[in-house]
């Protein structure tokens, strides 16, 4: 789904041109870290914008002075039109945080914050790096509402990913300044519900399950084991009725009813219960088959703990 917002995205924002520092006298690698850290401080940023007509701004210029001369300048288009009536009640430029945590300021620059029907705060992101001069982090312009966490050293980004749900990601820097992602969990759009999030998050772990589970084969015990319980493990051994050697597991209850072959799946539809249960519904061309599971929290995940099916 991020893929996909994200692709919905890159018409809206047009271009988004590339920049970074100009090279400043002495620049090397060898600079030590109050040096660096001095000289980023003196830095003061100024902008302007472009029209695109007598109301709008589409594009912003930021300039970055050090002794009074540009030392740093980029421009981006805005994924936006901007009034020019609103613009100047905008905070356009924060260079107080530092969003890798290497205790040194780092630059965003506010891009927009309404894409494809949600508000989502989007930025362009530099860092400060041992070469005495920011350098972009692509990656960072595709963040909705992206936060720092010093804590625990993490960038988290959310976004609306269907008409109840809210998708939160959790990223780590790697070597180079790039962003990975660690972890995606989903949640309730809204807040009325107390229970919205956990009902949200089974059901996309459930999901998940049945789309990366359910391409492999029946029998790929190893890859089913990490998302059930010892519990359901032996329920499914049980209900085995083949001859076999070692262990063999009924794993088809996740799909029919029986050993036998139905054929290909045409849909599958997931509703969480409540914030324990998820109703799989599983379409083929002549069969229906409804599964009731039971997912319980393991750690920071969850597993599949019992199955029961119910009639269509």
């Amino acid at each position: 789904m991020k893929r996909l917002l994200i692709a919905l995205l890159v018409p809206c924002a047009l271009f988004i041109t590339a920049c970074g520092g100009k090279k400043t006298q002495g620049e090397s690698g060898d600079t030590d870290s109050n040096s660096i850290t001095s000289l980023r401080q003196q830095y003061r940023f100024e902008h302007q914008f472009i029209k695109v007509d007598d109301k709008n701004y589409d594009s912003i210029v930021v300039k970055g002075y050090q002794d009074g001369k540009v030392a740093f300048e980029c421009r981006h288009e805005l994924v936006d039109y901007v009034s020019v009536e609103n613009a100047a009640d905008m905070e356009w430029i924060n260079d107080t945080t530092d969003i890798n945590f290497d205790g040194i300021p780092d630059l965003q620059i506010y891009l927009s914050v309404y894409v494809r029907g949600q508000v989502a705060y989007l930025y362009a992101g530099y860092v400060w790096t041992p070469r005495q001069k920011f350098e972009e982090v692509e990656e960072w312009k595709e963040l909705f509402n992206p936060e720092v966490h010093p804590e625990d050293q993490t960038v988290t980004a959310n976004y609306r990913s269907d008409a109840n749900e809210r998708t939160y990601d959790t990223y780590k820097w790697t070597d180079g300044n790039k962003l990975e992602l660690i972890k995606t969990r989903k949640g309730a759009f809204f807040g009325d519900d107390p229970l919205g999030d956990e009902k949200v998050a089974i059901k996309y772990f459930v999901s998940q399950f049945y789309e990366e589970w359910g391409k492999k084969e029946l029998d790929d015990y190893d890859a089913l084991k990490p998302y059930i319980t010892p519990k359901l493990r032996q329920y499914l051994a049980d209900a085995y009725e083949f001859d076999c050697e070692g262990e063999c597991l009924a794993t088809w209850k996740f799909f029919y009813e029986g050993g036998g072959d139905v054929g290909e799946s045409k849909s599958y539809t997931f509703t969480s219960r409540d914030e324990s249960h998820v109703l799989v519904e599983i379409e083929y061309d002549n069969y229906k088959y409804d599964v009731l599971l039971k997912v319980i929290k393991d750690g920071d995940t969850y597993k599949i703990d019992s199955l029961k099916q119910e009639k269509p």
